[in-house]
This record gives C-alpha cells, sequence and structure tokens, in this order.
C-alpha cells in the first residue's frame, strides 16, 4: 500500500536524491514494522498452546491464593501487587505468613534466597538461550518460574518463529494467568459467603505436595530428611517465632559437609559451564528448603493441647495418598485443603 502510494503520486524522483532517501526510509521502516508484527503472532500463535496446561493449574491455584490471601484479612489488592512484583508461588505463600508474623528483615530476606535458590540454576541453564534477546532478556529474568522456564528450556521452537518472541509470550501469558488467579481469588473471598476456616491448610497441602515430587525425584534421601529433621530439632530449641534462620543456616552447612558423600550415592553429572557448588546446592537444597517449609506451616500446632494436631496429622495424610495415588498436584492440594475444612467444621 506505502509502494503504491509512492509511485502513484510520483514521489520517488531519480533527481531528488535527499527525498528519495528519505521516502526509502519511510518504505524501510514500513516493511520492519510489519515483519515485526507478523513474527509477534507467530510467536504468539506458537507459545499459547504450550501454556494451556500451566493456564489450568495456575487458575486454581491462583485462585486458592487469593481467598486465602482475603481470609488472611488482606484485600484483593494485596493478591494483584505481590502476584505481579514476586510472581513466585512458594514465595507468594509464605509472605502471607510473614506479613501476619512481627517484622524480621533478616529472617525474610534468608528465606526468599532460600525458597527461591533454584532461580539462580534455571538462569545459569538459560544463558545461552537469552544471548541477543535485547530488552526482552530483562523480562525473562524477572518472569523465569518453574513453568516457564520449563517450557522455554525444553520446546523446540518453530524456524519461522522468532525465539525472543517466543519466550516473551511464553512468560507474559504465565505471569497473566498467575495475576488474573490470584486477583479473581481474591474478590471472590470477599463475596465468599460460607465459613473459609481452614483454607490457610492450602499452603500446608502445597509445600507437602513438592516435597513428595523431590522426595521421589532422589536416588537417597537424605537432604529431604535433613530439612525435615533440623527444622524440628530448631523449633523445639528456638521457638516457633525464631527457628527459621537457625534452620536454615544448619542446612546449608551440614550439606557443605555431606558434600562428597551425597555426590558420590547420587553420581551427580558435572556441568562445566556451572560452578560445581551451586549445581550441587541446585541438586540437594531444595528438598531440604520444602521439608523445612512443611515444618514452617506446622509450626503453630499445639500437639499437647486442642485438638492436638489430629487435623493438620489426617489432612496431610490425605494429601500424600492421593499424591502418591494419583500424582496429580491440584487434585492433591484441593482433596487435602477440603478434608481439612470439613475436619475443623465437624469439631
Amino acid at each position: 500500500m506505502v509502494c503504491k502510494h509512492f509511485f502513484q503520486k510520483k514521489l520517488y524522483n531519480p533527481k531528488d536524491i535527499n527525498t528519495n532517501q528519505a521516502y526509502h526510509a519511510i518504505i524501510l521502516n514500513y516493511i520492519r514494522r510489519y515483519y515485526n508484527k507478523i513474527m509477534k503472532r507467530r510467536a504468539l500463535k506458537a507459545a499459547f498452546p504450550r501454556t494451556i496446561p500451566i493456564m489450568t493449574g495456575f487458575i486454581f491455584l491462583g485462585m486458592a491464593y487469593g481467598i486465602y490471601m482475603n481470609a488472611s484479612g488482606f484485600s484483593f489488592i494485596y493478591p494483584f501487587f505481590m502476584s505481579m512484583l514476586i510472581f513466585g508461588g512458594s514465595l507468594e505463600f509464605v509472605c502471607v505468613e510473614m506479613l501476619l508474623s512481627p517484622f524480621a528483615p533478616v529472617q525474610v530476606l534468608i528465606m526468599a534466597v532460600m525458597i527461591q535458590a533454584r532461580h539462580l540454576f534455571y538462569g545459569l541453564s538459560m544463558l545461552d538461550k537469552f544471548k541477543g534477546l535485547g530488552w526482552k532478556k530483562y523480562y525473562l529474568i524477572f518472569g523465569m518460574c518453574d513453568e516457564t522456564f520449563s517450557v522455554n528450556y525444553t520446546s523446540e521452537i518453530p524456524e519461522d518463529v522468532d525465539r525472543g518472541w517466543f519466550y516473551f509470550f511464553v512468560t507474559l501469558l504465565n505471569q497473566f494467568y498467575w495475576v488474573a488467579s490470584a486477583t479473581i481469588g481474591g474478590i471472590i473471598g470477599s463475596l465468599l459467603k460460607f465459613d473459609t476456616s481452614g483454607i490457610s491448610f492450602v499452603m500446608t497441602a502445597m509445600f507437602v505436595v513438592i516435597f513428595l515430587d523431590q522426595w521421589m525425584k532422589e536416588k537417597i534421601h537424605v537432604s529431604s530428611m535433613i530439612g525435615i529433621l533440623v527444622s524440628l530439632v530448631c523449633l523445639i530449641l528456638f521457638g516457633a517465632d525464631s527457628f527459621m534462620i537457625p534452620t536454615m543456616i544448619l542446612i546449608v552447612l551440614l550439606l557443605t559437609v555431606l558434600r562428597k558423600w551425597l555426590e558420590q550415592c547420587d553420581k551427580l553429572k558435572e556441568n562445566k559451564k556451572t560452578p560445581e557448588y551451586i549445581q550441587y546446592l541446585g541438586k540437594f537444597l531444595p528438598s531440604a528448603v520444602f521439608g523445612m517449609l512443611v515444618i514452617y506451616c506446622l509450626k503453630n500446632v499445639e500437639v499437647l493441647h486442642g485438638t492436638h494436631g489430629i487435623p493438620e496429622g489426617i489432612s496431610i495424610l490425605v494429601t500424600a495418598v492421593l499424591h502418591l495415588w494419583k500424582k496429580n498436584m491440584f487434585l492433591s492440594i484441593a482433596g487435602g485443603t477440603i478434608c481439612y475444612m470439613l475436619i475443623l467444621y465437624f469439631l
């Protein structure tokens, strides 16, 4: 269309070099913009189908998070901004408890780093893939969650699809699903008329499921047991409000001391591009951290008083059985949470 207009109006004049150069620049700019628009559409078309399974999971878990935030006394504004700015499901659930606890910035910082430590390994793995992507790589680094990393790292991108825009749209769509679901959950939570007591168990169920996933991936379960046992010992010694920092320090120290033995048992393959110690922590730290988080969720359960932790124990058992049976994260979390809410309702 631009070319037709260009020649029909006789704007092209071989003798007027400056004018012709200007119109050449306009045409090239138009072609470039049109090409970019086509590449964006192709990338979006290729990315969307790969994010559909993630969307279904995020809708359930994000809405559960939003309802949980509302039940904890926060308006939908909180899940909206937290899901948009933090964009880390596990950390966001923990942040709810932290917002209700006494101000402890050091503990929050250390816990955030340890919970999200696996992202360091993700970033190192994506270094080559993010090269030459310009401004997009900064958003890709920020928006990298477990699911996004899995899709971007493993997808075979068609030759006619721009790599940078494909990564961008996978990341953007996944974040949109999470932010929208969390916000809608926060709004729905304020409109619900039934008793939401026990909805907080969704966090416990989630960490139980993630812990079981880590457990099933391991050849040996030493790091998982370290996370559970060290957390229990520190909880007894330091109390519910002060056990997290000692726990995190001891976990890292024990994993460091046991490094050679664990590597020999697991026959860890070396990756020359990744520092050996980082690779080691990326392999063994998550199991210990999620074991610690299970205990963190149960820190206020009084075994010697009240219900003696029976509702929590039964609900964890239901969550674990469902997950070992069906291996479906969302079914397991929903089943365990509903079980806990029903027990509280009939008690």
